[in-house]
């Protein structure tokens, strides 16, 4: 867990995990890291996401399935509800749902080794098919919590490592903010700023937010700053309404 703890801790941000097969264990490993207080929201285990409708607001489960795929995609669907869900009820920046079966037996006649699913939702959002090759429970559970543990360090290095940079004397033209549906809200701060390096920057946001899998982009701009809106339409922004005191321009990802 030290190197997703080592993330979380560079970055200053925070995480929430709902873990299934795994038990606890990411929580736990999570925990067990000096200074993890600084980004241990909350934890639990949904083990049977029917019966933790007191936790997670709602049954967020899918229909029964009838063989291994069907089964296989229950859990992505599952995972990824729980994820985005609980992110948002939680506020953490980050969210890990994990959710398979690791044997011996299974609900299902043609599945014969464990699996398991684990969805990364935040700045970026990941979901990866975890299959082992036996159905031996207890070896499952804790590499199941590893394959979780490198996927969370992964969402987040990946992340800072895309996010755009500014120096002490460059401040970012515009605040952004996700929303609680996929997409991100851009809100222009300053009128001072140049077309130039304002369409830089977006365009250096827009990669991030793409490979981030956000899906709607919301830009308001100030009457003020009006001068910005032809850089944003160089960038496929499309107006969507104005008002006295802005327009609102708007950009479906992945672009259609």
């Amino acid at each position: 867990a030290e190197g997703a703890s080592a993330a979380l801790l560079e970055s200053k941000q925070t995480v929430a995990i709902f873990e299934s097969t795994s038990a606890g264990l990411v929580q736990a490993a999570l925990q067990s890291v000096p200074g993890a207080s600084a980004y241990t929201t909350c934890g639990a285990v949904t083990y049977s996401s029917s019966k933790a409708v007191a936790l997670l607001g709602s049954d967020l489960s899918a229909p029964r399935p009838s063989d291994a795929q069907s089964y296989i995609n229950a859990k992505r669907t599952l995972t990824g509800r729980i994820a985005k869900r609980m992110r948002a009820e939680v506020g953490a920046d980050w969210c890990l749902s994990e959710g398979g079966a690791c044997g011996p037996t299974f609900n299902v006649p043609d599945m014969t080794a464990g699996f398991t699913v684990i969805t990364v939702t935040g700045p970026l959002e990941r979901s990866i098919l975890v299959k082992s090759e036996h159905a031996n429970r207890e070896e499952n559970m804790w590499g199941f919590a590893k394959a979780a543990l490198d996927l969370l360090e992964e969402c987040v290095k990946l992340h800072a490592s895309s996010t755009p940079s500014t120096s002490s004397t460059e401040t970012s033209p515009f605040s952004a903010v996700e929303d609680r549906y996929g997409g991100v809200e851009i809100k222009v701060e300053s009128a001072e700023a140049g077309p130039i390096a304002f369409e830089r920057a977006l365009d250096q946001a827009v990669a991030t937010w793409r490979a981030g899998g956000k899906r709607g982009l919301w830009l308001k701009i100030p009457l003020q700053a009006a001068q910005l809106v032809t850089a944003a339409r160089n960038l496929s922004f499309g107006l969507h309404h104005a008002k006295d005191g802005y327009v609102m321009l708007t950009r479906w990802l992945p672009d259609t």
